[in-house]
């Protein structure tokens, strides 16, 4: 029968494994692709890369937007605008 540390342990592990998958999911899902076709529906104050969030998105997902652009920079437009191809 597991103790109450061993059990706790395994929660913690758990919820740092998964927190870089939501942290790269969330950006991927909240990149805008095409700043002028969709509404933000956040605070109107940000780059318009995101989708929701406008200033606080733009701050949280800003070292993996860089990393984005180091190594795939043909997803950038010159605008600086993220766009699927």
């Amino acid at each position: 029968m597991p103790n109450k540390h061993s059990t706790a342990s395994v929660i913690v592990g758990i919820l740092l494994l998964l927190h870089p998958i939501l942290y790269v999911g969330s950006y991927f899902a909240l990149v805008n692709p095409d700043p002028t076709g969709l509404p933000n529906w956040g605070m109107n104050t940000g780059s318009g890369h995101y989708r929701y969030g406008g200033a606080w998105s733009d701050r949280v997902f800003w070292p993996l937007e860089r990393i984005d652009r180091m190594f795939f920079p043909g997803r950038w437009d010159s605008d600086g605008h993220f766009r699927f191809s």
